[in-house]
């Protein structure tokens, strides 16, 4: 778990660039809301559970994966989505989901972090889109009007 920590953070410093840490803080926190709320709702009816968590008697989600991991590589594939034709985002943006939901599958398989009760891997891949698109729209949204966040000109006496 520590370790999803570390590699998270060195991912953040490393392979932003300073100009797009803004952005890639706004798809996080967006993508983090709605994962929040999605793993909420899988814990509700027994879909998935958390065997191992970093506050059990606080909460039943694991917020390395939740809360930090997959809203950190959605906020990754939205600063790095290319600006093409529509097919080559769809393709970038299913070769994303699927490496995200190989490295679910490994969570399940290979540690205790996460387990599927009554779910599949399909269901994974499915909610990771919704999550990644509706993130999308929203960063998107959010940024429409590029004059609304240029740097103030200031004016010398």
């Amino acid at each position: 778990m520590v370790l999803i920590w570390i590699i998270g953070i060195a991912l953040f410093i490393i392979i932003t660039p300073k100009n797009l840490k803004r952005k890639l803080i706004l798809a996080f926190l967006v993508c983090q809301a709605l994962k929040w709320l999605s793993g909420l709702l899988h814990l509700k009816f027994d879909l998935i559970s958390f065997p191992t968590r970093e506050f059990p008697n606080a909460s039943d989600i694991l917020l390395a994966t939740e809360g930090f991991l997959y809203p950190l590589l959605c906020g990754f594939y939205i600063i790095y989505e290319p600006k093409n034709n529509f097919l080559i985002r769809v393709v970038y943006l299913s070769i994303c989901i699927s490496v995200l939901v190989l490295i679910d599958l490994m969570f399940v398989k290979f540690t205790k972090l996460i387990d599927y009760v009554n779910y599949a891997w399909y269901w994974t891949w499915l909610v990771f889109l919704g999550l990644f698109v509706i993130t999308n729209v929203i960063y998107h949204w959010f940024f429409r009007n590029k004059l609304l966040f240029e740097p103030e000109k200031r004016i010398s006496p």
